[in-house]
């Protein structure tokens, strides 16, 4: 008898027939984790079959996503980085904008855009934003009672530090959160009657042409050192970007940067709020403050999926996957894989190791990972500073998006220390 184990299986069941992952209503499917913990198992790799959106597979193991992360020749961000920008064809972008560019041209916009990040400019924007982030929670403190957070804090943290990354005039940031935090909603029909998606357009073409002015306006200036004009110059190391490039990274840092950071600083004042044993041991123990980080970025990974089409017939899990399938990974999953952290529903502030995927791992890991370290850590030490406890209050409201889980409205309560651990 032939020992050989059996072969792929193209299996189009799907295992959630009443579930619409692309659903951007986070109501509609509360338990969601819960019915994606018991499928991990039995069902890594599955396929999602046509709802709101065309077929796909889900990949929701952690074994699987960091295959498709690492492996960009065979599963290609070209064809757009999520389920409401998949095409059939590359993206428009392709081979400009670094999010939707495979190797080898990834390298060359990588290494222009990651060298940015690695000339110290993080550790040189760190003090500045340590001391906005306290000045948004002192206000938060002084003026007492019920506060939402997301218009209070996590909205203006990134976009402050997106500003002084980019060099953009501080008198354009409020202007810019309104229309970043637009960009990933993805809903069909507003409760009023308006089409989300529709602004979502709208809010990325208005940005587009606000980074297109701002080179054309920073290359007659002599003072200009921002990153969209040090994209454009170049350096003897890196090779300058061309016009296009220049601007679609810009707006890709801008709002990759800001929405993302938005959404995680929300999740990560949320748990806080929700628990209280967390807050109290982060107080009595403020070093910990780094490695509270990484959990929160764990614990309440803002990222839902990305996704990617195969390049070739492949096997995942078992599953012989087709050349052109859309394969979509589903990381705020992964993160909470069994088989990789213990207590996985468990949010452990002192987590070591943990090897999350919160920043994305592979070619297309964040190119912003330290920047959004640097925020999470300012607003959660300032947090446990100035404030002994925070709890819920009436009336959150999370993102109407299929791509990223954050809240829209948290509205929460603080009362202020007597004490100051840090001043």
């Amino acid at each position: 008898m032939s020992s050989t184990s059996p072969g792929p299986v193209l299996d189009r069941t799907d295992p959630i027939p009443d579930i619409d992952l692309a659903d951007p209503d986070p109501a509609r499917t509360p338990d969601l984790e819960r019915i994606l913990a018991t499928l991990r198992p039995v069902h890594p790799v599955f396929w999602h079959g046509p709802k709101s959106r065309p077929g796909f597979w889900a990949v929701i193991r952690y074994a699987e996503t960091m295959r498709v992360y690492r492996d960009p020749t065979t599963f290609s961000a070209t064809n757009g980085m999520t389920l409401d920008s998949l095409r059939p064809g590359p993206d428009p972008a392709s081979g400009m904008m670094v999010e939707v560019t495979d190797p080898p041209e990834h390298r060359r916009l990588r290494r222009s855009i990651g060298a940015l990040f690695a000339d110290g400019v993080v550790t040189d924007l760190e003090p500045e934003i340590d001391r906005y982030v306290r000045r948004l929670l002192v206000a938060v403190r002084d003026r007492g009672g019920t506060v939402d957070v997301v218009e209070a804090v996590a909205s203006r943290v990134p976009t402050h530090a997106a500003g002084l990354l980019l060099g953009l005039p501080p008198a354009d940031l409020d202007w810019i959160t309104s229309r970043t935090s637009r960009v990933f909603l993805s809903r069909a029909a507003a409760d009023d009657g308006g089409d989300l998606r529709q602004e979502a357009e709208q809010a990325n073409g208005e940005l587009l042409g606000y980074f297109s002015r701002l080179l054309r306006t920073s290359r007659h200036r002599s003072d200009a050192d921002g990153l969209v004009q040090r994209l454009a110059a170049g350096t003897a190391d890196r090779d300058a970007l061309t016009t296009g490039e220049v601007v679609l990274n810009a707006l890709n840092l801008a709002i990759g940067g800001t929405t993302t950071t938005r959404a995680a600083l929300t999740n990560l004042l949320d748990a806080l709020s929700r628990m209280p044993d967390v807050f109290a041991s982060l107080r009595a123990n403020p070093s910990a403050v780094p490695t509270a980080v990484e959990e929160a970025v764990r614990w309440g990974n803002p990222v839902r999926h990305l996704a990617r089409v195969a390049t070739c017939d492949v096997e995942l899990a078992g599953q012989a996957i087709k050349e052109g399938d859309p394969v979509v990974v589903w990381p705020r999953s992964a993160n909470r894989d069994e088989a990789v952290f213990a207590q996985p529903d468990t949010f452990d502030a002192g987590r070591h190791p943990n090897p999350h995927i919160g920043f994305a791992a592979g070619p297309h890991s964040c190119p912003g990972t330290a920047l959004g370290r640097a925020q999470l850590r300012a607003v959660l030490r300032h947090t446990v500073d100035l404030f002994t406890a925070c709890e819920p209050a009436e009336g959150a409201r999370l993102m109407q998006s299929n791509f990223l889980h954050g809240y829209e409205r948290l509205p929460m309560r603080f009362t202020a220390a007597g004490d100051h651990l840090f001043t």
